[in-house]
């Protein structure tokens, strides 16, 4: 593997997956090799002075509070097992990179720090990782109106020139990015599953060979699909990104907490589409701040970066956005004339929080747009 600096050959010693298990120590998992990186730091050194006979003893009492130097020095002998592992990768067309290349990511570099893990695979063209994009992430079980607007939006960014940035999972993720491809576009997928297998899938090799696929995961290229290396993923999607929109959710699981992480971290803004049609857990993505798209958006609007950057950002409170006070307006009109509703029926169908359905069905009844009556109190339309 041409180009592989003496740093990241020195981290994947220390991090990297192969050989072995039984000859070999235990990897250093992402947090002993960020402390221990943290000393190269405060002592003006590089991981690949471990590499060097005249320097790599001096480090044994050093790094003695972060990793034993028997476990140190174990790693570093695998060099025989490190280039095995980087012919077979080479043949793959799979490169590597680490925290420490000049060509790591800036936005991984600048959202994630030391959060996440010291390596990153990939097969398809680097420079990708630093053009940004649109995330689009939604469950594997979904919709057909949800696959519908996963496709046309991949269209609109492939026409619009756009990458989309998802994954290989099957339902939302993989139909957006075929969708892209299919229309001239580029994509990253972040995997949580095998590189190896990912690039001798039918479906990648002629994107990855025409330069329209690049594929990333921080995870050793071997590895199989897992759910917590699914939930970790996430920040990666998000933080390679410059938008991210939902385009359907369950209210627990990987789409829901990447996009509440993303929320809380401030990486990007979000957003998650509401049609008639949208799920529970879109609805309270909505309602924890993320940012309202529907398909007339996508049909109306002619320029997909103007509408992402003029709306607003994730983490605003659904009270602070006065626009969807007309919206619950207008979906209640359509509710109440099937009949009077409580104040629990209106809250459980909107699926919005007491003191927000309180605060709105109030402001409507001020504003003479309903009327309420009986105890308990119910809901009805103004009479005309």
């Amino acid at each position: 593997m041409s180009g592989l600096g003496a740093d990241c050959r020195a981290i994947l010693l220390l991090c990297g997956h192969f050989g072995s298990k039984q000859r070999t120590a235990r990897p250093l998992t992402p947090a002993e090799y960020h402390a221990l990186d943290d000393w190269f730091e405060r002592h003006s050194v590089t991981p690949a002075s471990l590499l060097r006979s005249d320097t790599a003893p001096d480090f044994g009492g050093a790094v003695h509070a972060h990793v034993q130097p028997a476990r140190l020095a174990r790693l570093l002998e695998r060099e025989a097992d490190l280039e095995t592992a980087l012919a077979r990768w080479t043949d793959q067309g799979i490169w590597v990179i680490s925290e420490r290349s000049r060509n790591y990511p800036w936005r991984l570099r600048r959202r994630i720090k030391s959060g996440g893990f010291p390596l990153l695979f990939g097969a398809g063209p680097r420079t990708w990782l630093n053009d940004g994009g649109l995330c689009v992430v939604g469950s594997r079980k979904c919709s057909a109106a949800g696959r519908r607007f996963a496709r046309r939006l991949g269209e609109r960014c492939a026409k619009e020139n756009i990458p989309v940035i998802s994954s290989d999972m099957r339902g939302i993720d993989r139909e957006t990015v075929t969708a892209t491809l299919r229309g001239g576009g580029g994509a990253i997928n972040v995997l949580a599953d095998s590189l190896e297998k990912a690039v001798m899938a039918r479906r990648n090799r002629r994107p990855l060979a025409e330069g329209h696929l690049t594929m990333v995961t921080p995870f050793a290229p071997s590895s199989r699909f897992s759910v917590p290396n699914a939930m970790r993923a996430n920040k990666y999607q998000y933080s390679l990104s410059d938008a991210a929109v939902v385009v359907e959710s369950r209210r627990t699981g990987g789409i829901w907490s990447g996009a509440d992480e993303n929320r809380r971290e401030g990486w990007v803004p979000g957003f998650v589409r509401i049609d008639e049609d949208a799920s529970a857990g879109n609805r309270a993505l909505l309602h924890l701040g993320l940012a309202p798209i529907t398909s007339n958006d996508l049909e109306s609007t002619a320029d997909l970066r103007v509408f992402f950057a003029r709306q607003p950002a994730a983490g605003r409170t659904v009270a602070d956005r006065p626009d969807l006070y007309g919206a619950f307006v207008d979906g209640l009109s359509g509710l109440l004339c099937v009949g009077p509703c409580t104040e629990s029926e209106i809250m459980n169908h909107f699926d919005i929080e007491r003191v927000q359905a309180r605060k709105w069905l109030n402001r409507a009844v001020a504003d003479r747009r309903i009327e309420r009556e009986g105890r308990p109190a119910r809901y009805r339309p103004v009479p005309a």
